[in-house]
Protein backbone atom coordinates (compact mmCIF):
# COMPACT_ATOMS: atom_id res chain seq x y z
CA UNK A 1 0.00 0.00 0.00
CA UNK A 2 1.44 3.47 -0.81
CA UNK A 3 2.23 5.58 2.37
CA UNK A 4 2.54 8.89 0.50
CA UNK A 5 -0.59 9.94 0.15
CA UNK A 6 -1.83 11.39 3.53
CA UNK A 7 -5.64 11.82 3.14
CA UNK A 8 -6.64 14.28 5.79
CA UNK A 9 -3.34 16.68 3.88
CA UNK A 10 -5.06 15.95 0.36
CA UNK A 11 -8.30 17.02 1.16
CA UNK A 12 -6.74 19.90 2.67
CA UNK A 13 -5.38 20.89 -0.43
CA UNK A 14 -8.09 20.67 -2.80
CA UNK A 15 -11.29 21.74 -0.26
CA UNK A 16 -13.03 23.98 -1.57
CA UNK A 17 -13.13 23.19 -5.25
CA UNK A 18 -16.91 22.69 -5.77
CA UNK A 19 -17.01 24.16 -9.82
CA UNK A 20 -15.46 24.02 -12.72
CA UNK A 21 -13.68 27.45 -13.65
CA UNK A 22 -12.06 26.37 -16.89
CA UNK A 23 -12.29 23.15 -19.23
CA UNK A 24 -8.99 23.66 -20.80
CA UNK A 25 -7.16 20.48 -22.25
CA UNK A 26 -4.84 18.77 -19.98
CA UNK A 27 -1.43 17.71 -22.09
CA UNK A 28 0.78 14.86 -20.18
CA UNK A 29 4.49 15.16 -21.32
CA UNK A 30 6.68 12.19 -20.11
CA UNK A 31 10.35 11.73 -19.06
CA UNK A 32 13.75 10.65 -19.81
CA UNK A 33 13.32 7.29 -21.45
CA UNK A 34 9.73 7.70 -21.52
CA UNK A 35 7.23 6.77 -24.26
CA UNK A 36 3.77 7.11 -26.16
CA UNK A 37 0.32 5.35 -25.97
CA UNK A 38 1.33 3.34 -29.10
CA UNK A 39 4.15 1.69 -27.96
CA UNK A 40 5.63 -0.34 -25.00
CA UNK A 41 2.54 -3.16 -25.72
CA UNK A 42 -0.15 -1.14 -23.96
CA UNK A 43 1.94 -0.80 -21.09
CA UNK A 44 1.45 3.25 -20.35
CA UNK A 45 3.60 5.62 -19.27
CA UNK A 46 1.11 7.63 -17.51
CA UNK A 47 0.21 4.55 -15.35
CA UNK A 48 1.60 1.45 -15.68
CA UNK A 49 -1.14 -1.54 -16.01
CA UNK A 50 -3.31 1.25 -15.57
CA UNK A 51 -4.62 3.79 -18.46
CA UNK A 52 -4.54 6.70 -16.60
CA UNK A 53 -5.27 8.91 -19.76
CA UNK A 54 -8.65 7.04 -20.15
CA UNK A 55 -9.18 7.01 -16.30
CA UNK A 56 -8.90 11.27 -16.13
CA UNK A 57 -11.15 11.23 -19.71
CA UNK A 58 -13.69 8.80 -17.93
CA UNK A 59 -14.31 12.06 -14.79
CA UNK A 60 -15.05 14.70 -17.49
CA UNK A 61 -11.14 16.28 -17.80
CA UNK A 62 -10.01 16.44 -21.61
CA UNK A 63 -6.36 14.60 -21.59
CA UNK A 64 -4.36 14.34 -24.10
CA UNK A 65 -0.92 12.22 -24.23
CA UNK A 66 2.20 13.22 -26.32
CA UNK A 67 5.08 11.25 -27.11
CA UNK A 68 8.70 12.79 -27.57
CA UNK A 69 11.99 12.01 -27.63
CA UNK A 70 12.92 9.75 -25.02
CA UNK A 71 16.67 10.64 -25.28
CA UNK A 72 16.65 14.02 -26.68
CA UNK A 73 16.98 17.59 -25.39
CA UNK A 74 14.44 19.30 -24.07
CA UNK A 75 14.40 21.98 -27.50
CA UNK A 76 13.73 19.03 -29.72
CA UNK A 77 11.01 17.39 -27.72
CA UNK A 78 9.23 20.82 -26.46
CA UNK A 79 9.05 21.15 -30.57
CA UNK A 80 7.81 17.89 -31.24
CA UNK A 81 5.31 18.51 -28.29
CA UNK A 82 3.94 21.81 -29.99
CA UNK A 83 3.54 20.32 -33.00
CA UNK A 84 1.49 17.15 -32.12
CA UNK A 85 -0.80 19.28 -30.10
CA UNK A 86 -1.21 22.02 -32.23
CA UNK A 87 -0.77 19.99 -35.30
CA UNK A 88 1.67 20.49 -38.80
CA UNK A 89 5.30 19.11 -40.02
CA UNK A 90 7.68 19.25 -37.19
CA UNK A 91 10.26 21.68 -37.35
CA UNK A 92 13.41 21.87 -35.72
CA UNK A 93 14.70 25.01 -36.51
CA UNK A 94 16.76 26.87 -39.28
CA UNK A 95 19.59 27.91 -36.82
CA UNK A 96 19.85 24.20 -36.10
CA UNK A 97 19.49 22.31 -38.82
CA UNK A 98 22.42 24.46 -39.76
CA UNK A 99 24.34 24.02 -37.34
CA UNK A 100 24.02 19.93 -36.86
CA UNK A 101 23.01 18.75 -40.26
CA UNK A 102 19.85 17.59 -38.86
CA UNK A 103 17.25 16.98 -41.07
CA UNK A 104 15.15 19.72 -40.19
CA UNK A 105 11.46 18.72 -41.07
CA UNK A 106 11.08 14.67 -40.89
CA UNK A 107 8.51 13.82 -43.28
CA UNK A 108 7.32 11.36 -40.55
CA UNK A 109 6.69 13.98 -37.71
CA UNK A 110 3.27 15.63 -39.38
CA UNK A 111 0.68 15.85 -36.80
CA UNK A 112 -3.24 16.18 -37.83
CA UNK A 113 -3.01 18.19 -34.10
CA UNK A 114 -4.60 16.59 -30.60
CA UNK A 115 -5.94 19.98 -29.86
CA UNK A 116 -5.68 22.07 -33.56
CA UNK A 117 -7.58 25.15 -31.83
CA UNK A 118 -5.14 25.93 -29.21
CA UNK A 119 -4.01 29.45 -29.24
CA UNK A 120 -4.22 31.94 -26.61
CA UNK A 121 -8.74 31.98 -26.55
CA UNK A 122 -8.11 28.28 -25.94
CA UNK A 123 -4.75 27.28 -23.68
CA UNK A 124 -3.96 24.38 -21.93
CA UNK A 125 -2.36 22.84 -19.07
CA UNK A 126 0.98 20.91 -19.18
CA UNK A 127 1.39 18.30 -16.79
CA UNK A 128 5.38 16.81 -16.98
CA UNK A 129 6.92 14.09 -14.95
CA UNK A 130 10.76 14.09 -14.72
CA UNK A 131 11.94 15.21 -17.46
CA UNK A 132 8.59 16.28 -18.88
CA UNK A 133 8.25 19.56 -16.61
CA UNK A 134 11.88 20.55 -18.10
CA UNK A 135 10.37 20.18 -21.55
CA UNK A 136 7.13 21.83 -20.42
CA UNK A 137 9.38 24.84 -19.49
CA UNK A 138 11.04 24.77 -22.69
CA UNK A 139 7.84 24.72 -24.64
CA UNK A 140 6.81 27.56 -22.30
CA UNK A 141 9.80 29.97 -23.35
CA UNK A 142 9.73 29.15 -27.02
CA UNK A 143 6.18 30.10 -26.98
CA UNK A 144 6.69 33.24 -25.26
CA UNK A 145 9.55 34.09 -27.59
CA UNK A 146 9.86 34.81 -31.31
CA UNK A 147 13.83 33.94 -32.94
CA UNK A 148 14.72 35.81 -35.94
CA UNK A 149 15.79 34.26 -39.22
CA UNK A 150 13.36 31.73 -38.07
CA UNK A 151 10.43 30.81 -40.32
CA UNK A 152 8.54 27.63 -38.40
CA UNK A 153 5.40 28.53 -36.44
CA UNK A 154 6.54 27.81 -33.43
CA UNK A 155 9.61 29.88 -33.79
CA UNK A 156 8.71 32.57 -35.86
CA UNK A 157 6.72 34.76 -33.42
CA UNK A 158 5.90 35.13 -30.24
CA UNK A 159 2.51 32.89 -28.38
CA UNK A 160 1.47 34.58 -25.67
CA UNK A 161 -1.29 33.24 -23.11
CA UNK A 162 -1.54 29.37 -24.76
CA UNK A 163 -0.41 28.16 -21.48
CA UNK A 164 -3.16 28.48 -18.42
CA UNK A 165 -1.30 25.84 -15.78
CA UNK A 166 2.68 24.20 -15.52
CA UNK A 167 2.71 21.35 -12.88
CA UNK A 168 5.96 19.33 -12.88
CA UNK A 169 5.99 15.98 -11.26
CA UNK A 170 9.35 14.87 -9.10
CA UNK A 171 11.24 17.34 -12.41
CA UNK A 172 14.54 18.38 -11.02
CA UNK A 173 14.25 21.68 -12.08
CA UNK A 174 18.38 22.20 -10.97
CA UNK A 175 19.36 19.08 -12.39
CA UNK A 176 20.09 15.87 -10.66
CA UNK A 177 23.28 14.82 -9.01
CA UNK A 178 22.58 11.17 -10.82
CA UNK A 179 23.76 12.12 -13.97
CA UNK A 180 27.65 12.71 -13.62
CA UNK A 181 27.22 9.64 -11.03
CA UNK A 182 25.95 7.53 -14.22
CA UNK A 183 28.47 9.01 -16.69
CA UNK A 184 31.39 8.46 -14.33
CA UNK A 185 29.65 4.78 -13.87
CA UNK A 186 28.67 3.92 -17.24
CA UNK A 187 30.60 6.54 -19.43
CA UNK A 188 28.67 5.04 -22.84
CA UNK A 189 25.60 4.44 -22.14
CA UNK A 190 24.06 7.45 -23.77
CA UNK A 191 26.26 7.14 -26.82
CA UNK A 192 24.84 4.05 -27.14
CA UNK A 193 21.62 4.98 -27.13
CA UNK A 194 21.49 6.62 -30.41
CA UNK A 195 22.92 3.10 -31.65
CA UNK A 196 19.79 1.29 -31.00
CA UNK A 197 17.59 3.76 -31.72
CA UNK A 198 19.11 3.45 -35.53
CA UNK A 199 18.19 0.23 -35.68
CA UNK A 200 15.72 -0.94 -38.54
CA UNK A 201 13.78 -3.70 -36.40
CA UNK A 202 10.14 -3.85 -37.12
CA UNK A 203 9.67 -5.19 -33.36
CA UNK A 204 11.39 -3.11 -31.62
CA UNK A 205 9.97 -0.19 -33.30
CA UNK A 206 6.68 -0.96 -32.66
CA UNK A 207 6.93 -1.53 -28.85
CA UNK A 208 9.50 1.28 -28.26
CA UNK A 209 10.66 4.47 -30.72
CA UNK A 210 14.08 6.87 -29.59
CA UNK A 211 12.30 9.72 -31.77
CA UNK A 212 16.01 10.32 -34.13
CA UNK A 213 14.94 10.27 -37.25
CA UNK A 214 15.95 14.00 -37.54
CA UNK A 215 19.69 12.86 -37.05
CA UNK A 216 19.69 10.22 -39.55
CA UNK A 217 20.08 7.94 -37.55
CA UNK A 218 18.77 4.89 -39.99
CA UNK A 219 20.94 2.22 -41.30
CA UNK A 220 21.49 2.71 -45.51
CA UNK A 221 20.90 -0.62 -46.95
CA UNK A 222 25.10 -0.35 -48.77
CA UNK A 223 26.36 0.42 -44.84
CA UNK A 224 28.19 -2.08 -42.97
CA UNK A 225 27.46 -2.65 -39.46
CA UNK A 226 31.08 -0.97 -39.01
CA UNK A 227 30.47 1.54 -41.42
CA UNK A 228 26.89 2.52 -39.95
CA UNK A 229 28.27 2.69 -36.23
CA UNK A 230 31.41 4.72 -37.27
CA UNK A 231 29.03 6.89 -38.76
CA UNK A 232 26.80 7.27 -35.78
CA UNK A 233 30.02 7.91 -33.40
CA UNK A 234 31.19 10.89 -35.71
CA UNK A 235 27.69 12.24 -35.79
CA UNK A 236 26.64 15.79 -33.72
CA UNK A 237 24.49 13.67 -31.84
CA UNK A 238 27.24 12.77 -29.61
CA UNK A 239 27.79 15.72 -27.73
CA UNK A 240 26.50 15.64 -24.66
CA UNK A 241 24.46 19.09 -25.29
CA UNK A 242 22.30 17.18 -28.33
CA UNK A 243 21.29 14.77 -25.97
CA UNK A 244 19.32 14.98 -22.61
CA UNK A 245 22.11 14.55 -19.99
CA UNK A 246 23.23 18.36 -20.62
CA UNK A 247 19.46 19.91 -19.79
CA UNK A 248 19.23 17.08 -16.54
CA UNK A 249 22.79 18.04 -15.27
CA UNK A 250 23.18 20.65 -12.72
CA UNK A 251 25.06 22.91 -15.16
CA UNK A 252 22.46 22.21 -18.07
CA UNK A 253 19.85 23.33 -15.33
CA UNK A 254 21.43 26.52 -14.23
CA UNK A 255 22.34 27.34 -18.03
CA UNK A 256 18.71 27.45 -18.81
CA UNK A 257 17.42 28.58 -15.10
CA UNK A 258 19.72 31.80 -16.06
CA UNK A 259 17.65 32.59 -18.94
CA UNK A 260 13.95 31.51 -17.32
CA UNK A 261 11.49 33.68 -16.25
CA UNK A 262 7.74 32.56 -14.96
CA UNK A 263 5.42 34.63 -16.85
CA UNK A 264 2.83 36.62 -14.54
CA UNK A 265 -0.45 35.02 -16.44
CA UNK A 266 0.47 31.12 -15.70
CA UNK A 267 -0.18 29.18 -12.72
CA UNK A 268 2.71 27.22 -11.35
CA UNK A 269 2.65 23.95 -9.26
CA UNK A 270 5.31 21.48 -8.32
CA UNK A 271 4.67 18.14 -6.74
CA UNK A 272 7.91 16.79 -5.03
CA UNK A 273 8.31 13.07 -4.33
CA UNK A 274 10.91 11.23 -1.65
CA UNK A 275 12.01 7.43 -1.16
CA UNK A 276 14.58 8.18 1.18
CA UNK A 277 15.54 8.28 4.82
CA UNK A 278 18.40 10.05 6.77
CA UNK A 279 21.13 8.02 8.09
CA UNK A 280 21.65 7.61 12.19
CA UNK A 281 23.84 10.32 13.14
CA UNK A 282 24.97 11.30 9.07
CA UNK A 283 23.90 13.49 7.05
CA UNK A 284 23.55 11.18 4.34
CA UNK A 285 20.64 9.27 2.99
CA UNK A 286 19.19 5.55 2.64
CA UNK A 287 16.65 4.11 0.66
CA UNK A 288 13.14 3.49 2.46
CA UNK A 289 10.69 0.86 2.41
CA UNK A 290 8.18 2.95 -0.53
CA UNK A 291 11.33 2.86 -2.93
CA UNK A 292 10.88 -0.16 -4.92
CA UNK A 293 13.87 -2.64 -4.49
CA UNK A 294 14.99 -2.06 -7.98
CA UNK A 295 15.95 1.40 -7.73
CA UNK A 296 18.27 1.42 -4.44
CA UNK A 297 21.68 1.19 -6.10
CA UNK A 298 20.91 4.91 -7.70
CA UNK A 299 18.97 5.99 -4.41
CA UNK A 300 21.90 5.19 -2.22
CA UNK A 301 24.42 6.44 -5.28
CA UNK A 302 22.57 10.22 -4.53
CA UNK A 303 22.26 9.83 -1.08
CA UNK A 304 25.87 8.92 -0.58
CA UNK A 305 27.30 11.69 -3.48
CA UNK A 306 30.52 13.37 -1.66
CA UNK A 307 30.24 15.78 -4.72
CA UNK A 308 26.64 16.87 -3.78
CA UNK A 309 26.55 20.43 -3.54
CA UNK A 310 25.71 20.62 0.26
CA UNK A 311 23.74 17.67 2.48
CA UNK A 312 20.42 19.03 1.28
CA UNK A 313 20.75 16.98 -1.93
CA UNK A 314 20.79 13.56 -0.64
CA UNK A 315 17.58 12.98 -0.16
CA UNK A 316 15.77 11.18 -3.53
CA UNK A 317 13.45 9.21 -4.87
CA UNK A 318 15.47 7.00 -6.70
CA UNK A 319 16.58 9.29 -9.48
CA UNK A 320 15.92 12.81 -8.76
CA UNK A 321 17.14 14.69 -5.73
CA UNK A 322 14.00 16.25 -3.69
CA UNK A 323 15.58 19.37 -3.23
CA UNK A 324 15.75 20.28 -6.80
CA UNK A 325 12.12 19.67 -7.12
CA UNK A 326 11.81 22.56 -4.73
CA UNK A 327 14.10 25.26 -6.29
CA UNK A 328 14.50 27.07 -9.42
CA UNK A 329 18.04 28.82 -9.06
CA UNK A 330 18.17 30.04 -5.72
CA UNK A 331 14.85 30.44 -5.09
CA UNK A 332 12.74 28.38 -2.80
CA UNK A 333 9.19 27.25 -3.89
CA UNK A 334 7.16 28.41 -1.26
CA UNK A 335 4.00 25.33 0.20
CA UNK A 336 1.09 26.08 -1.39
CA UNK A 337 -1.63 27.49 0.67
CA UNK A 338 -4.40 26.83 -0.59
CA UNK A 339 -5.21 29.89 -2.78
CA UNK A 340 -3.50 29.70 -6.26
CA UNK A 341 -1.65 32.49 -7.92
CA UNK A 342 -0.53 33.12 -11.22
CA UNK A 343 3.02 34.14 -11.48
CA UNK A 344 4.95 31.75 -9.33
CA UNK A 345 5.82 28.33 -8.58
CA UNK A 346 4.55 27.02 -5.75
CA UNK A 347 5.00 23.43 -4.30
CA UNK A 348 2.42 20.86 -3.42
CA UNK A 349 2.57 18.35 -0.23
CA UNK A 350 6.13 16.13 -1.01
CA UNK A 351 4.78 12.53 -1.36
CA UNK A 352 6.48 9.94 -0.10
CA UNK A 353 6.80 7.50 -3.60
CA UNK A 354 9.62 6.76 -5.65
CA UNK A 355 10.27 8.29 -8.99
CA UNK A 356 8.83 5.47 -11.08
CA UNK A 357 5.78 4.51 -8.62
CA UNK A 358 4.51 8.23 -9.22
CA UNK A 359 3.33 7.36 -12.38
CA UNK A 360 2.30 4.31 -11.60
CA UNK A 361 4.77 1.79 -12.42
CA UNK A 362 6.36 -0.93 -10.71
CA UNK A 363 2.84 -0.58 -8.35
CA UNK A 364 0.23 -2.56 -7.48
CA UNK A 365 -3.93 -2.10 -8.21
CA UNK A 366 -4.64 -0.45 -5.21
CA UNK A 367 -1.78 1.67 -5.29
CA UNK A 368 -2.62 2.49 -8.74
CA UNK A 369 -6.30 3.29 -7.84
CA UNK A 370 -5.13 5.53 -4.97
CA UNK A 371 -2.79 7.40 -8.07
CA UNK A 372 -5.55 7.79 -10.12
CA UNK A 373 -7.50 9.77 -7.35
CA UNK A 374 -4.76 11.81 -6.81
CA UNK A 375 -4.30 12.60 -10.35
CA UNK A 376 -7.80 13.27 -10.39
CA UNK A 377 -7.76 15.58 -7.33
CA UNK A 378 -5.10 17.50 -9.06
CA UNK A 379 -7.17 17.70 -12.37
CA UNK A 380 -9.99 19.29 -10.14
CA UNK A 381 -7.84 21.86 -9.01
CA UNK A 382 -6.50 22.58 -12.47
CA UNK A 383 -10.25 23.34 -13.75
CA UNK A 384 -11.13 25.34 -10.30
CA UNK A 385 -8.28 27.83 -11.68
CA UNK A 386 -9.62 31.37 -13.54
Amino acid sequence: MIRCFNPVLICLCYIGILFSQNTYPIILIHGFLGWGRNEMAGYYYWGGKTDLEAELKSSGFEVYTVSVGPISPNWDRAIEAFYQIKGGQVDYGNEKAEQYGIIQRPSGKNYTGLYPQWDEKHPVHLIGHSQGGSTAKMLEVLLKNSIPEEASLLLSSAHAGWISSVTTISTPHNGTTLVPLMLDAFPFALNLAPWFGGIDNETIGRLYSFDLEHWGLERQSYESLSEYYNRIAQSPVSNEKNLCSWDLSIPGATEFNNNYQADKDVYYFSIPTFSTEKKINKPTHKPDNNMSFHLWPTGMLIGNDENAPDNSWYENDGICNTVSMTKIGDTIMPPYSGTAEKGSWVALPRLNIDHQSIVGHNASKSDRDSLVVLYKNHCKLLYSLK
